[in-house]
């Protein structure tokens, strides 16, 4: 009977902390491994129920939403493509975790009434803006070698692109969905170096 109280204990802190995440958590792997493996231990987001959206966004928080959320997707579809072309577990891996935060993103988009602005496009359909720099990345993907190597191209634009973000605003379920997709492309850009 001991035996079972204490593993109920480390379980309900387990599912407690689950329940208390932001709906904003979007934390990524957390070893670079299961980006080589396809072991998966990001967490489920909350898609609202707990959410904060009153904060009245700035134009420059409403464009770095919208832009990120586009980048995410230029990640996930040039990952894809890649896949399809090489077979590589790794692009699937790292493709399906941009999934994740293109939902985060979305969340964040939902919850404070904007627009998607990749709503109902397909696979290599983007923003005529999105749509060159994702051909570009496809078109320099052209071998194995090359892809790998556009991964760490995505992945450093990423954190960049993150990094501004962050310091262009104060909303903090904003800040968490950033700081956890910059942790995650630190992890993309970490298994990808390790296959160059």
């Amino acid at each position: 009977m001991k035996r079972k109280f204490f593993l109920i204990i480390p379980l309900a802190a387990f599912g407690l902390s689950l329940l208390s995440s932001s709906c904003t958590e979007a934390a990524d792997e957390t070893v670079n491994k299961s980006c080589l493996t396809g072991q998966d231990n990001q967490l489920v987001t909350d898609q609202g129920t707990n959410c904060d959206f009153t904060a009245q966004l700035t134009d420059q928080e409403i464009t770095d939403l919208l832009h990120m959320r586009e980048e995410e997707k230029v990640a996930r579809d040039v990952y894809l493509k890649f896949y399809e072309m090489y077979n590589m577990p790794i692009f699937n891996n790292i493709a399906q975790s941009e999934q994740r935060h293109m939902d985060a993103v979305l969340n964040l988009l939902n919850g404070y009434g904007l627009a998607d602005p990749v709503a109902g496009m397909g696979a290599g359909e983007f923003t005529p803006a999105f749509q060159s720099l994702y051909n570009d990345l496809v078109a320099k993907g052209n071998t194995l070698i090359g892809a790998y190597e556009v991964g760490v191209q995505i992945e450093e634009l990423d954190i960049a692109d993150l990094e501004v973000c962050i310091s262009s605003t104060e909303v903090q379920n904003i800040i968490t969905v950033y700081n956890n997709l910059l942790a995650g492309s630190g992890n993309h850009l970490k298994a990808f170096n390790s296959k160059l």
